[in-house]
């Protein structure tokens, strides 16, 4: 009996010494490469690894609100009351001369044309007075022109114009909005903010919602809360305009030693480094090395994109005070990838963490043998 225990013995610590080696020959499981790792591929010129200095940090930096084109910013209001292409007028003429060129189609002597289109060229064809161009003027307007025309022909006359259905002076709004359609320009919508009131877009965070206007070809975008702070944003609309919201959805990755991993959010514009690491629950007090702190961006040094182009990573030095710093006005982009890396004594806890329960089930074997 004692024999056996001697060889039970024996073959356990020969089991024990065979898993210790095994674990030494093995790669332990990570979740982001080592600060060493870094540097050496920056050695081996497989990325572009740069350090952070204050320059880089300001190159980093975009506007902190968008603008329009310059040429959508100096035009006037139309007049919401002129009459475009498409629009459609309601003429009557009275006629107290006996003449009878418009005949009466009802005991009151009013002769009625009955609803007028402005075609393409914003002209209509009035019976005797030919071709008006209505396009740009007033109901008010049109009927002096006409009254000049028909003072031609008739003496004794009056005329009423109205406006019919408004399809000409019309903006389209779009995207994500709870009442998209087509608005015609009204007194109070001659501007951007009057077209927003009535569509109503999503407010859930202005600063992420792009307002773009598009207007013969030519397109101009900012944010919704640009909008909201600079009255010159408040452009004025020209019919045929469409306005289309979207929501800017923006992202970037956090792996390592965070206290967060996965996607975080980018919530608006010049969103830092910090705002990242905040989101994701700062470094791991336990995991992490803030020696080695980076931010991986899919381009090159060059700026080019690409299969062929090497990511530039910056590094960051949580040690150094300005290095923090700096990486509070340091701005993320979309599709950037933070990686903390592990602190050198993490892999010997997992060393450690392996040996332990190595020597556990050693021990459970030992027992259950005895």
């Amino acid at each position: 009996m004692k024999v056996r225990h001697i060889l039970v013995g024996t073959c356990g610590a020969a089991w024990m010494a065979a898993a210790i080696i095994g674990l030494t020959g093995c790669t332990l499981p990570r979740n982001a490469p080592s600060l060493s790792e870094f540097e050496a591929a920056g050695h081996a010129s497989t990325i572009t690894l740069s350090p952070v200095t204050a320059a880089v940090v300001q190159a980093s930096r975009g506007p902190d609100r968008g603008t329009f084109p310059s040429a959508f910013l100096t035009v006037t209001a139309v007049a919401y009351n002129a009459l475009g292409a498409g629009d459609g007028v309601e003429i009557t003429i009275w006629e107290r001369d006996g003449l009878n060129i418009f005949p009466a189609a009802d005991g009151a002597g009013a002769a009625k044309l009955g609803e007028l289109v402005l075609d393409s060229r914003g002209d209509i064809q009035v019976p005797y007075a030919g071709t008006l161009h209505a396009q740009g003027t007033t109901p008010a307007q049109l009927r002096d022109a006409l009254m000049r025309r028909l003072s031609r022909l008739m003496m004794s006359f009056d005329v009423t114009v109205n406006a019919s259905a408004r399809k000409g002076q019309t903006v389209s709004a779009q995207g994500d909005l709870l009442k998209p359609g087509v608005y015609p320009i009204g007194q109070d919508m001659t501007r951007l903010s009057g077209l927003l009131a009535l569509a109503a877009p999503n407010q859930a965070n202005a600063e992420q919602l792009e307002v773009t206007v598009r207007r013969h070809g030519v397109s101009g975008v900012v944010r919704l809360s640009d909008v909201y702070r600079d009255s010159a944003l408040d452009i004025a609309l020209l019919p045929g305009d469409a306005v289309i919201l979207s929501n800017v959805v923006e992202r970037l990755y956090v792996l390592g030693a965070a206290g967060l991993q996965g996607n975080v959010k980018l919530t608006r514009r010049n969103f830092t480094l910090l705002d990242a690491l905040g989101d994701a629950r700062a470094l791991s007090d336990t995991a992490a090395n803030p020696h080695g702190v980076f931010l991986m961006r899919a381009r090159a040094a060059d700026g080019t994109d690409g299969a062929d182009a090497r990511p530039v990573v910056y590094r960051f030095d949580f040690t150094m005070p300005d290095q923090i710093a700096l990486a509070g006005k340091f701005v993320v982009r979309d599709g950037d990838a933070v990686l903390v890396s592990d602190a050198p004594f993490t892999q010997v806890q997992k060393v450690l963490s392996a040996f332990s329960a190595t020597l556990g089930t050693a021990r459970s074997v030992s027992a259950i043998s005895n």
